[in-house]
Parts: structure tokens; C-alpha cells; sequence
């Protein structure tokens, strides 16, 4: 009951479903560009980078939400739920990102997006 509770809330406000192997290209692209961000910190324009990376960073982690709302991704249900629990955590690390732009900040961000991106990489090659 619970469980079916997340993922109906998850449903709510999302847009298209999207497979593992196009999520784990996004987070990838996405830890590139933090990573960039985070080695060019002291240049001009980080601030419009910043809100970019992380806007599409809110998109990436909205559309994981709604392919696990919708079924789309092909992983176990215990994975999806604790995909889903890394979403809401994710996006609290992005509004972290946001309101104190700071390098550390960014640095948890970054390293969540590559792990996952990681993780569900490793995840597909083995299933």
C-alpha cells in the first residue's frame, strides 16, 4: 500500500516516460557538465551555467519520477523504490545547489548524478 502510495504521488505533475539506458546517458551528460561547472567555478558566467545545469538537472530528476510513476524504466520494484527516495533526495540537493551556490554544494550533486548514472549503467549490463 505504501509503496503503490509513492509512486502515485510520483505520477502527479510529470512529463514523458523514458527508458534506463536514455536516463543513464542524461546523468551522465549531467555529471559532465557539473563537473565542468565545478573545475571552472572562478569563471564568468557561472552563475547562468549554474542555473542552467541544474534546471536541467530538476528535468532529468522529474523524468525519472514520471518513468517510475508510469513503469517505463525495466528495474526491479525495490530498485524503483529506492530510485524514487534518491529523486526526493536529489532535489533537495539541487535547491541546495540553487540557494547557496557553493562549490561544496555542488560536489554532493555531482557525485549523486554520477553514481546513479553509475549504478543503473552496471544495473543494465547485468540484467
Amino acid at each position: 500500500m505504501i509503496r503503490e502510495h509513492h509512486f502515485q504521488q510520483a505520477r502527479c505533475g510529470h512529463r514523458r516516460p523514458c527508458s534506463t539506458r536514455s536516463q543513464v546517458v542524461r546523468l551522465e551528460e549531467l555529471a559532465a557538465r557539473l563537473m565542468r561547472l565545478q573545475r571552472q567555478w572562478d569563471q564568468p558566467g557561472r552563475d547562468s551555467e549554474l542555473d542552467a545545469v541544474l534546471a536541467s538537472s530538476r528535468d532529468a530528476w522529474h523524468d525519472i519520477q514520471n518513468a517510475l510513476a508510469h513503469g517505463t524504466l525495466s528495474l526491479p520494484l525495490e530498485v524503483r523504490e529506492n530510485l524514487l527516495i534518491l529523486s526526493v533526495y536529489a532535489h533537495s540537493k539541487i535547491e541546495t545547489c540553487a540557494s547557496h551556490r557553493d562549490g561544496q554544494a555542488l560536489s554532493s550533486l555531482l557525485a549523486l548524478t554520477r553514481t546513479l548514472a553509475g549504478s543503473l549503467k552496471e544495473w543494465r549490463a547485468a540484467a
